[in-house]
């Protein structure tokens, strides 16, 4: 999903209890399963039904590097809620009401918490006729509302899109661009991933993934696991590792969506 960030190796007790919620939540009909946006760098190639909508949840995320003797770990409780207006188009709210910086250096340490800014969007998809490809378009505002840690300082406006392919027996195939505008400055993203079936509903993926633009310069590569219960609720794990010396040594999650009818 567009930002690129990680979670703790075990889960607090608040984050346990979510999980345990979601699984004790009642059955639904077991339609088509929604497509999530949540795990990975890009999103889904496709919208929600209109009239429905989930709820996107890290638990947390987290991202680690030790670049130049300075060590840091970043915490975000990541939320994205969507809502289907039609066939072909939804709304999307998130931003981060919890974040958390701890950084040390030569006996040095500082600590941060506080939310972050909020963002909303309109993202378009559609699938393309005569063939098993299917386009999704994002259009993004993060709005400079969070705390002065954690804030970009400036409004930036996102456009993303995702091209996928079905591959047919679980598989899939996708790759993913963006540009994020902000003052002068335009940061592009990419990736690609190749998704695939474990066992029963779990399924899994790989990914590479790349930041360029605005002095920024980084790759990562990982790859994640999802398995669906109740054909409606999600729960979620990746982890991606930085293959040069500019990219975050370490992005890992855990997370749990839930879709509603």
């Amino acid at each position: 999903m567009p930002g690129i960030r990680l979670a703790r190796i075990s889960l607090s007790a608040r984050s346990a209890a979510v999980i345990v919620l979601l699984c004790l939540l009642p059955a639904a009909a077991q339609a088509d399963a929604p497509a999530f946006d949540r795990p990975g760098i890009a999103f889904s190639p496709a919208v929600l039904p209109a009239g429905s909508f989930d709820w996107e949840q890290g638990l947390p995320d987290l991202q680690y590097d030790n670049a130049g003797g300075t060590r840091s770990k970043f915490y975000t409780a990541d939320t994205t809620l969507r809502v289907g207006l039609t066939s072909t188009l939804e709304l999307q709210v998130g931003g981060s009401l919890w974040n958390r910086l701890a950084a040390s250096s030569a006996g040095a340490s500082s600590r941060a918490e506080g939310a972050g800014d909020g963002k909303i969007g309109l993202k378009w998809a559609q699938p393309l006729p005569a063939s098993k490809l299917s386009l999704g378009i994002l259009a993004a505002v993060t709005l400079d509302t969070g705390s002065a840690a954690f804030t970009n300082g400036s409004p930036i406006y996102s456009l993303g899109a995702v091209l996928g392919r079905d591959l047919g027996a679980g598989r899939s195939l996708a790759g993913y661009v963006n540009v994020d505008h902000s003052g002068a400055a335009n940061t592009w993203t990419a990736s690609s991933n190749f998704g695939f079936p474990v066992h029963g509903n779990l399924g899994g993926y790989v990914e590479l993934g790349c930041i360029a633009g605005a002095g920024n310069s980084s790759t990562v590569a990982g790859g994640g696991l999802a398995w669906l219960l109740y054909g409606r609720v999600q729960l979620d794990m990746y982890a991606r590792r930085g293959l040069t010396g500019q990219s975050p040594d370490l992005q890992a999650g855990f997370g749990a969506s839930i879709f509603w009818k």
